[in-house]
C-alpha cells in the first residue's frame, strides 16, 4: 500500500518502525503452525532458514491446517483507524487501487537496491511485488462479480528512496493493510454476506502481516545478509524465506508450487 503522505520526517519513520514491531507480535497465528525448537540446556532457538546452531535442531514450518480468519483472534481494526469504508464493491475498487501502488513501489524499491548492491533485498522486494499481483488478481476476479465492467487502475508514479527508507516505508504500508484496511473490509463483507470477497481480503491480510515481517528482519539486518532465498506462494501471497517449510501457513499450498527468488 503506497503511503499516504509523500512527505515524511525521521519521527514518522522511527514510530512506524515501532508499531511495526508491536503488530509483528501477533504472528502467533502462523508461528503456531510448527512447534518451536530450542535446545534444552542452551535455550538458542534455530533460524529461519534451518541452519541449526550447535546443540539445536532445524525447525520446519509443517502446517496442517489452513488458517480459518473466522476463529483467528487477529482481525480487529487499529483504534482511530484511516480506511476510508464503504460498500465491499467500493473497498474492492480501493484495495485493488492501493496493491497496484504497492506493485509498483516494490518494483521500483527492487532496482533501487539491485543499484545499492543490496541484492537480496532486491529479491525481497521483487517477489512481494508479485504478492500483490495475486492480490490484485484475486480482488478484481471479485470485483468484476458486483461489476463486470470494472477495469485495473493504471499504474501511479512513484518515488524510491535509500533502501532502508524503502524497507521502513514497506514495513509501514503493510502493516497499514493487516491491521487497519483489510480487516475492514472483511467486516463489511461478513456484514454484506459476501463469503468470497472476506476471504480473499483475509488471505491478503494474513498475507500482508509476514511481508511487514519479512521487510522489518530485512532492515535490522541490512549489514548482515545471508544467502537465503524468499519462496512466495502463488494462492494467497505468503512470503517464506529459507527452505525449512513444507506448506504455506495460511492456505496450505504444497512448498512445490512456489516461486522461488
Amino acid at each position: 500500500m503506497e503511503v499516504k503522505n509523500s512527505e515524511f520526517s525521521r519521527r514518522t519513520l522511527v514510530r512506524g518502525a515501532a508499531v511495526g514491531a508491536v503488530a509483528l507480535a501477533g504472528a502467533g497465528a502462523l508461528a503456531a503452525c510448527s512447534p518451536t525448537t530450542a535446545d534444552a540446556n542452551s535455550g538458542t532457538a534455530t533460524n529461519e532458514a534451518g541452519n541449526a546452531a550447535a546443540g539445536t535442531t532445524a525447525n520446519v514450518l509443517d502446517p496442517k491446517e489452513a488458517i480459518d480468519y473466522k476463529k483467528a483472534t487477529n482481525f480487529d481494526v487499529v483504534p482511530e483507524s484511516t480506511t476510508k469504508v464503504g460498500t465491499t464493491l467500493e473497498n474492492l475498487k480501493t484495495a485493488i487501487t492501493g496493491e497496484t501502488g504497492a506493485t509498483t513501489k516494490y518494483e521500483a524499491f527492487s532496482a533501487a537496491a539491485t543499484k545499492a548492491g543490496y541484492e537480496q533485498i532486491s529479491r525481497l522486494f521483487k517477489a512481494t511485488a508479485d504478492a500483490e499481483k495475486i492480490h490484485i488478481e484475486l480482488e478484481f476476479a471479485e470485483l468484476q462479480k458486483l461489476d463486470p465492467k470494472a477495469t485495473k487502475p493504471a499504474a501511479p508514479d512513484v518515488k524510491s528512496y535509500e533502501t532502508d527508507i524503502n524497507l521502513i516505508l514497506g514495513a509501514n504500508g503493510e502493516i497499514y493493510e493487516t491491521s487497519d484496511m483489510y480487516p475492514s473490509f472483511v467486516k463489511v463483507a461478513i456484514e454484506e454476506g459476501n463469503e468470497t470477497a472476506a476471504a480473499v481480503f483475509a488471505k491478503a491480510k494474513l498475507a500482508e502481516a509476514v511481508h511487514a515481517e519479512r521487510y522489518l528482519d530485512a532492515y535490522n539486518n541490512i549489514d548482515k545478509p545471508d544467502s537465503d532465498k524468499y519462496y512466495l506462494c502463488p494462492v494467497c501471497g505468503y512470503i517464506h524465506k529459507g527452505e525449512n517449510f513444507t506448506a504455506c501457513p495460511i492456505c496450505l499450498a504444497p512448498k512445490e508450487s512456489f516461486k522461488a527468488y
